[in-house]
């Protein structure tokens, strides 16, 4: 069959397999036979069909004519033009586009050598399994050697199985051809000697430089140097930009440090992650030793993989931008000088110290110098951790101190680093209790008079604590006091709202030394803006101060009295008892409130001491049998200066049993202790809004017949709590008979740390009392004589009379 008639009957074939191909190795009935050229190298070089011209397209089959199909190898040369040197490309792409075909194409591209043997310049396959097909696209660097010389194409399948090629006589391959230039006007600056060099020039107040590269070619690496003396930060940015689309490389780099052509060590590196554009990676680093001085790489490649046996594809269609900044060190903490060494203040044993006198009054607006101070630092650099010292003299009352970091918007001479922003201000004191360093371990981790713990809302943040005592890299156990992470991700907490905290003072005698760390918790994020780290040292509140004696804070005891009143106490002195909760977060109500941003600290926040708690121990009246009294009680929390909620409260409940041996060391003398419920839950009272079960309300009562267990009033100046009827507090006639009950006052819900005062009413009056249920029926709450209700799983049946502690 003579060329042209092969020609037309593969181009009819060709339309008519693109009409009805499904893509697979089965050929339908009827279609016409395929025709098969360019099967041999001689054909390849000889037949004008074979020749695969720059820019033109051809389609074909890969299957062999008759009946044995699979196999078929299809040839074809590429000639270049006498202008070929090396920066010359060739483009070659071979696509089914069909929606499948058992085809999975291979691409060879051979050169023949002096010896007439073929020797393959770039080999790429589809390997799309059941998949859709794939283009196979491959960019090969030509060199000067191949000008006007031909280039022999090789297609045909890469099967799984190398014994069972497939391939198809319906769906043609696409195969095209292309000869550019490259882009990358550094090329060649692949090898280490190669590397182009970045000049900079002086520019606010540092020098830098720019450079644009392209990975044109497969594999294709591109590397660059640049200058960086000791002592100063080094920031390199590496951008793809957005083009719409995805490039057909992910961006990657290594940073390498001096002395690179005799051994590499990598300072740096990162990739873009798949499929992100535009690509933006970024890094800062400070050259602190002398040894690191002097010339720098920076080395630009596609990743291939964690094994680095993936290929890269080239991509002559997207740039990529090189941005490098020498700059001097800013923090002027982190370039202090002792001695006339430069140990800035990224260790503890550098950490900046300045001491302060006295303690403020509580509630002065004005603070002495002499109470506060302010630490401005900057996070310059990738790694860079800024250590400070506060340090107290002895004092004979509790105080606390109060820390803020502020962010501010001076600096900024690099964009910051691309990384997920992690801030951290950590708080501690370092440990020294016992004989050896091992006592001193031992003291951290177990004696909390020495280092507290607050393990109650974040229990995951036992290993760091522990870690912390543990350490040896460290010049002693530090006690983790307050931490504070940043929540990028939740808009409550933007701005670092919630870089602030309170830490309770114990008395103490000689100094007592606070360290304050601020660090990026991920170490890869810088943005070299200032920050203020403010200290301020107050007394605490006349409260606090008044239950202090012995080294502890003390209970204040109180006779609870009798009232007629109802449902609240009398505002009067008889049944109050006040205080401020002056240090800790709080208490939130369930897991989830602080990962959607409830309370003043962030999900990952931490305090050794979680909350200041107020505690009283009131005893309660000889009463004759039957011994049940109904319990009153109201809070009151006055609101800040400015009008809003600083907090509420949790009242943490503990009873006496009279009926009861008592429980050794109970803190409470001569007390058989009850703190739990019938089903072993604290028994604690806060306020919510919702309708729910009081412990008197039947098993199968339904949702509709539910009420508030409590009632809230928003007062000018304060926001006040009830207790509702339909609760039908009361105390236990066991509990009477007790003869004592503790009230431990917490916050709740803390969102601010101002301070305000609380007022806590409780009284007794007669029981059983009555709630009006809705319908405005008046309902008796459960009498002595009562049968009780029907308990719901499993709690022991009710006897008649108050039983508080049921739950439901």
């Amino acid at each position: 069959m003579k060329t042209q008639a092969r020609l037309l009957s593969l181009a009819l074939l060709a339309l008519a397999a693109a009409c009805s191909s499904k893509g697979d190795d089965k050929e339908d009935a009827g279609t016409v036979a395929v025709v098969d050229v360019c099967n041999s190298r001689e054909e390849a070089l000889t037949l004008d069909e074979c020749e695969l011209k720059p820019g033109e397209t051809l389609e074909r089959f890969l299957a062999k004519e008759g009946p044995q199909r699979e196999g078929d190898q299809d040839w074809y040369r590429i000639v270049l033009p006498a202008n070929t040197t090396a920066r010359t490309l060739l483009n070659l792409n071979g696509v089914y586009v069909a929606s499948s075909t058992a085809v999975q194409l291979s691409l060879t591209v051979l050169e023949t050598l002096p010896d007439g043997k073929e020797a393959a310049l770039a080999k790429k396959d589809d390997k799309h399994g059941q998949g859709a097909p794939k283009p196979v696209d491959m960019v090969l660097p030509l060199r000067a050697d191949l000008a006007g010389k031909t280039l022999l194409v090789l297609v045909q399948d890469s099967p799984d199985v190398v014994s069972q090629p497939k391939f198809d006589a319906r769906s043609p391959y696409r195969l095209t051809a292309r000869i550019t230039e490259n882009p990358d006007t550094n090329e060649p600056n692949d090898a280490m000697a190669a590397a182009t060099p970045v000049a900079l020039t002086s520019a606010g107040g540092g020098l830098t430089g720019t450079a644009t590269g392209y990975l044109a070619t497969d594999n294709d690496v591109d590397r660059f140097t640049f200058d960086v003396p000791q002592g100063k930060v080094l920031y390199v940015g590496l951008t793809a930009p957005d083009q719409g689309f995805v490039p057909n490389w992910r961006l990657s780099y290594q940073l390498l440090r001096p002395g690179f052509l005799v051994k590499e060590e990598k300072e740096d590196e990162d990739q873009v992650r798949p499929s992100v554009r535009p690509g933006v990676l970024a890094t800062a680093r400070k050259v602190k030793e002398a040894k690191y001085g002097g010339k720098w790489m920076l080395v630009v490649r596609g990743y291939r993989g964690i094994s680095d046996r993936d290929t890269a594809s080239g991509d002559i269609q997207q740039a990529y931008q090189v941005d490098v900044r020498v700059l001097d060190e800013a923090d002027a903490q982190d370039s202090r000088v002792v001695d006339g060494v430069v140990v800035g203040n990224d260790k503890v044993a550098d950490a900046l110290a300045r001491g302060l006198t006295a303690p403020a009054q509580d509630l002065a607006t004005t603070i002495p110098s002499g109470a506060t101070t302010t630490f401005t630092g900057r996070l310059g650099y990738i790694g860079d951790e800024d250590w400070y010292e506060v340090r107290l003299p002895a004092t004979a009352a509790p105080t606390r101190l109060h820390y803020h970091l502020v962010p501010k918007s001076e600096g900024g001479r690099f964009p910051p680093l691309p990384d997920i922003p992690d801030r951290q201000v950590l708080v501690f004191t370092l440990v020294s209790k016992g004989a050896t360093i091992e006592d001193w371990r031992t003291a951290c981790v177990n004696d909390s008079t020495e280092c507290p713990k607050g393990y109650g809302e974040n229990p995951d943040i036992a290993p760091l604590v522990q870690d912390y005592c543990r350490r040896t890299d460290l010049p002693a156990p530090m006690c983790l006091h307050s931490l504070r992470e940043e929540v990028s991700e939740n808009p409550r907490f933007v701005n670092l709202s919630n870089f602030r905290g309170v830490i309770p003072v114990p008395v103490f005698t000689g100094e007592k030394r606070y360290l304050f760390n601020v660090q990026d918790n991920g170490v890869g994020w810088a943005d070299d803006k200032d920050y203020d780290l403010v200290v301020t040292w107050r007394e605490e509140d006349a409260d606090e101060q008044g239950r202090y004696s012995g080294g502890v804070e003390q209970v204040v005891t109180k006779a609870m009295a009798s009232t007629t009143a109802f449902p609240a106490p009398p505002d009067t002195a008889e049944y109050s008892v006040s205080g401020r909760l002056s240090h800790g977060y709080g208490r939130l109500r369930s897991g989830d409130d602080r990962v959607n941003g409830r309370g003043v600290r962030g999900p990952m926040d931490y305090d050794a001491v979680p909350s200041d708690v107020d505690s009283y121990l009131f005893t309660l009246p000889a009463v004759p049998a039957p011994e049940d009294r109904a319990w009153l009680v109201q809070w009151e929390v006055a609101k800040s200066p400015d009008g809003g909620t600083a907090h509420g409260l949790a009242l943490d409940l503990t009873f006496c049993d009279g009926d009861a041996p008592a429980t050794p060391d109970a803190g409470i003398e001569n007390c058989a202790v009850v703190r739990a419920g019938s089903r072993n839950q604290g028994l604690t009272l806060g306020y919510r809004s919702d309708a729910l079960r009081a412990w008197h309300t039947p098993a199968g009562a339904s949702a509709s017949t539910l009420q508030p267990l409590y009632t809230l009033e928003e007062r000018p100046n304060s926001t006040v709590v009830t207790l509702a009827p339909y609760a039908c507090g009361c105390l236990e006639g066991r509990f009477v008979r007790g003869g004592k009950m503790r009230v431990d006052v917490s916050a709740s819900e803390r969102n601010s740390y101002e301070q305000v005062g609380y007022t806590l009413r409780t009284g007794y009056a007669d029981y059983p009392q009555s709630y009006t249920r809705d319908g405005g029926v008046t309902t008796q709450c459960p009498g002595p004589a009562d049968a009780g209700t029907d308990p719901d799983g499993g709690v022991a049946p009710l006897s008649g009379g108050c039983v508080f502690t049921r739950q439901p």
